[in-house]
């Protein structure tokens, strides 16, 4: 199997480079085009495979921006909720340790009679 897919590879590769080859003159025709921007004008020419890789790339950039724009939220969105998980596992540590200063310091048989409790619920 894995013979298969390398000589399919390879034939598929070898149709490319035939087409490329074949088309070579066609390919190195320039091409002028203009880019109007309304603040810079612009008539450049190019060679055809130049303007075809240039319009491929940006393409490509475009599509890596969409498809990774959802996954950038979400990780922005993850970032936010475990800093506020954070905050609140801290907030309620620091009162939890107040109610147990306070309530100690002022019955001292109501702590030591919470500490027997959890001794029995382990």
């Amino acid at each position: 199997m894995k013979l298969f897919k390398l000589l399919v590879t390879l034939l598929i590769l070898c149709v490319i480079a035939i087409f490329i080859y074949q088309n070579m003159q066609t390919w190195t025709q320039p091409v002028s085009f203009k880019l109007n921007i309304y603040v810079y004008q612009t008539n450049p020419s190019f060679e055809l495979y130049t303007a075809i890789l240039l319009s491929a790339l940006v393409g490509f950039i475009v599509g890596i921006w969409l498809l990774f724009k959802p996954y950038f939220k979400t990780s922005r969105l993850l970032k936010r909720e475990r800093r506020e998980n954070k905050q609140a596992q801290e907030e309620f540590t620091l009162r939890h340790a107040r109610a147990e200063s306070h309530g100690g310091a002022s019955n001292p048989a109501d702590h030591t009679s919470q500490g027997t409790e959890s001794e029995k619920q382990e």
